[in-house]
């Protein structure tokens, strides 16, 4: 079975990088947080340890997590099932007698995982970003980590993040092999790009995006004033409209994407103003968009969203890649062609005392109720 090594932010002179495009992504992404720490790049990731584990040429970062109030759901069950998916996901429901009824429930359950150590856990291939894509991984490798892990960490929960039957079918099969439970974490959308610009919607947003003019400009070209604007619509939508416990980025996070090839940008100007930006890294024949917003006081009828979403097709189809469109607006995607399936937290605590492993038989039996409701809604 191959080795595991891992390595703290001391120890980091120590990691031989590979030189393969994934290796030197990783160098580029990793050196400057395990350097200059997490918060300097996501300012709500507290508590928190990133490390990185090597095997052979495969290296995945992993963040070790203790529980604080204010940290971001990537790297935080408590704050991604409570705080965001139980608290914040209730106000949407528009209902304030039945929210008053879902909140008095949640708390005692909230004070219970608190008390049980829900957040004392290791994420596997933990990037901080509200998706992590997988290397292309063997039945070897994912083995040597499953069994390597529990033992490196005998005080923590081990979840790898980021686990569905669609982009890693090999990962989700083996890792229930090796006793790891599958946890809902959210339903996700994959858009395969030539299908989806032929949908009568997708050529509907062609034309506003000829009818609106936008100049669409290259992340490369951005000044650190127009990075600085870049995150504010960021903020915008993900922040102000969704959830604070989404990442936070920071500009040095922006600038670094731009710099270092981390996030290629891609930014909606006209009259000299950035009104739109989405960012997007490439990974095992699929792409993702961590990084996208857009000036939400802007009329509706401009379709940012929809421009957004019109140039990540684009860029997939460019690339000849399928595009991993994240969660939420499930009906927005699905009539543009989307198909949607359950992303999971890959859970390992069998090594934990019974009163740490409650917390997710709990999760896992919610979860199992929970699922039918996100595929029939488009969750």
């Amino acid at each position: 079975m191959p080795d595991v090594q891992f390595y703290t932010s001391e120890k980091v002179s120590q990691i031989v990088w590979p030189e393969t495009a994934d290796g030197k992504y990783a160098r580029r992404y990793l050196l400057p947080f395990l350097s200059d720490g997490p918060q300097a790049y996501i300012r709500n990731v507290h508590n928190t340890e990133l490390m990185v584990a090597q095997v052979g040429e495969t290296i995945l970062p992993l963040t070790v997590t203790h529980f604080h109030p204010d940290n971001s759901y990537t790297c935080s069950p408590y704050s991604h099932y409570i705080s965001y998916g139980g608290y914040e996901e209730v106000k949407r429901l528009g209902n304030p007698p039945v929210e008053a009824l879902i909140r008095a429930a949640l708390h005692p359950v909230a004070w219970y995982f608190r008390r049980a150590g829900l957040d004392r856990v290791v994420y596997v291939n933990n990037w901080l970003l509200s998706t992590n894509l997988y290397p292309g991984l063997d039945e070897a490798t994912i083995r040597a980590l499953a069994q390597a892990l529990p033992e490196r960490f005998p005080d923590r929960t081990v979840i790898f993040r980021s686990v569905d039957k669609r982009a890693n079918p090999l990962l989700l099969e083996s890792l229930r092999g090796e006793g790891y439970r599958m946890v809902l974490s959210r339903q996700v959308w994959y858009m395969q790009p030539a299908e989806a610009l032929r949908t009568r919607q997708v050529k509907e947003d062609a034309r506003v995006l000829r009818g609106y003019r936008y100049e669409v400009v290259d992340g490369k070209d951005l000044t650190d004033d127009e990075l600085e604007r870049c995150l504010e619509l960021y903020n915008l939508l993900y922040l102000e409209k969704y959830s604070y416990y989404n990442p936070q980025f920071t500009e040095a996070f922006l600038r670094l994407a731009r710099d270092a090839d981390i996030l290629h940008l891609r930014a909606l100007r006209r009259d000299g103003l950035i009104n739109g930006v989405m960012g997007f890294f490439v990974r095992n024949g699929l792409m993702t968009q961590p990084l996208f917003g857009y000036d939400t006081g802007l009329p509706v009828d401009e379709g940012l969203y929809r421009l957004l979403t019109l140039i990540t097709l684009q860029e997939g189809l460019e690339r000849g890649l399928l595009v991993h469109a994240s969660g939420g607006v499930g009906k927005f995607k699905k009539i543009r062609g989307g198909k949607s399936v359950i992303e999971y937290n890959a859970v390992y605590d069998q090594h934990l005392p019974i009163h740490r492993r409650l917390p997710w038989r709990i999760l896992q039996g919610i979860s199992a109720a929970a699922i039918p409701i996100f595929q029939k809604n488009d969750f």
